[in-house]
């Protein structure tokens, strides 16, 4: 019903992966009892070939596998769209079954795989700095609002050196990208353009997303977690006001969400990254009124919108559309002195922070094991498509990056854009401007 919470209680103690099994059987709001015994034989070969299984779905869309092992529609309504948006801010005709059945399969092997938690704060303070912190009490150095100008190679295609856009080189041991995979794209070099390990990265691409904060003139009916959303504009979303220390107010509600689909690739129809924050605004208005009718009108007649900030970005996670996840990849690289990291390269948490976190973790392993002469996890098989393409491939010069260093949306980042913002956006990535809807 509009207004109302609905929840998978995990009861403590009880392992997994019966919790998840007992929390699905409690809940008896969502789907019937005969819809749940309908989608639980699909998910038997997860459980018993694992991985290999999960792989092997990633041709299929979401609604694809539901509709070949018969799974009734209502599942996809009640629980795989807030799961899909949830996932990779895409709907589930758009999304690679693989991602959800990764998702899952933790919550069906480990104990605490649906737990969740928020920082006490905002992330420049509270992750941001004190990991700067870290490295620079390790006698290393954090530069901010240094643009890479180019990846300079030697003959052999070893990274010689960094050139950045001041003029400034860096020349070191090992040379490890972070770069979201569209950036990354961007600064191939001419050596490396006709590999097929590089040009795999074609195959994928940064979906679009927003994050609107929205602050209101009383408090809101909320619970102190992330909530999921079924709507078809708003994917999660929390009462920052009630779940975050640095927010928390009595009286006030502070609300963040994700606003999600937000263009074709991701099942929309609608640009939205092109439209005015005022016009986001609004039909973020339209729609909360049509999920909390008692407390939130369009109109502002029941709770006041004090402020708010939009925050795009037109570049976030890769798309997980199907057939995509064997184009990730692997941290390790032919380049000896050039090793990958960020989501989208080839780790089991698939585009998310966890993803993020735990790539780096594997970057920083092959950096290790080479310096310490160890074996290597080993470099990830290309497909045989990007290898007959790359054939006759010709080489091609890096593209670089457009725009101006003030703005994060150059970079790939999330930004409140202004309109000078807006055509800061344009010249970097001018798809992202073109209506559609």
């Amino acid at each position: 019903l509009p207004g109302e919470f609905t929840t998978f209680d995990f009861i403590p103690g009880i392992p997994a992966p019966f919790n998840f099994g007992l929390a699905i059987l409690m809940n008896q709001k969502m789907l019937t009892l005969q819809e749940k015994l309908q989608t639980a034989p699909p998910l038997l070969p997860m459980l018993v070939r694992g991985q290999d299984f999960i792989d092997e779905q990633d041709e299929l869309s979401v609604l694809d596998f539901m509709r070949k092992y018969g799974m009734p529609e209502r599942i996809n309504e009640e629980v795989f769209i807030a799961m899909a948006k949830a996932l990779d801010f895409i709907d589930p005709d758009k999304l690679s079954m693989t991602v959800v059945l990764t998702a899952m399969n933790r919550f069906l092997n480990e104990d605490n795989g649906l737990q969740m938690a928020f920082l006490d704060g905002n992330q420049p303070e509270r992750v941001c700095e004190p990991m700067k912190q870290y490295i620079e009490a390790r006698g290393g150095k954090v530069l901010t609002k240094k643009r890479l100008k180019e990846i300079v190679t030697d003959d052999d295609g070893a990274v010689k050196q960094l050139k950045f856009a001041d003029g400034e080189v860096v020349v070191a041991d090992e040379y490890i990208s972070a770069m979201p995979v569209d950036i990354m794209k961007r600064f191939v070099p001419e050596k490396w353009s006709t590999m097929p390990f590089f040009r795999q990265m074609d195959e994928l691409e940064g979906i679009p997303v927003m994050n609107l904060h929205l602050w209101f003139d009383r408090k809101l009916d909320s619970v102190d977690h992330l909530a999921f959303s079924r709507s078809p504009l708003l994917s999660v979303y929390a009462d920052m006001s009630t779940t975050c220390k640095e927010y928390a107010d009595e009286n006030k509600s502070m609300l963040e969400l994700v606003f999600a689909p937000c263009s074709p690739i991701a099942g929309g129809k609608v640009n939205w990254i092109q439209k005015s924050n005022e016009e986001i605004v609004q039909a973020t208005m339209k729609e909360l009124e049509r999920l909390f009718p008692l407390e939130i009108a369009a109109d502002g007649s029941k709770a006041q919108l004090l402020k708010y900030a939009v925050v795009k970005v037109p570049r976030s996670v890769y798309a997980a559309i199907p057939g995509r996840n064997k184009y990730r990849p692997s941290q390790e690289t032919p380049i000896p002195n050039f090793v990958l990291a960020g989501d989208y390269t080839s780790q089991k948490y698939l585009g998310s922070m966890e993803g993020a976190v735990f790539a780096g973790k594997l970057a920083a392993e092959v950096v290790a094991d080479r310096a310490a002469g160890n074996p290597t996890a080993g470099i990830k098989e290309v497909m045989p498509d990007i290898i007959e393409r790359c054939a006759n491939a010709k080489p091609k010069s890096p593209a670089g990056l457009k725009g101006s260093d003030e703005f994060a949306i150059t970079f790939g980042g999330g930004d409140v854009l202004t309109s000078k913002g807006e055509k800061e956006l344009a010249v970097s990535d001018p798809v992202q401007m073109v209506a559609l809807g």
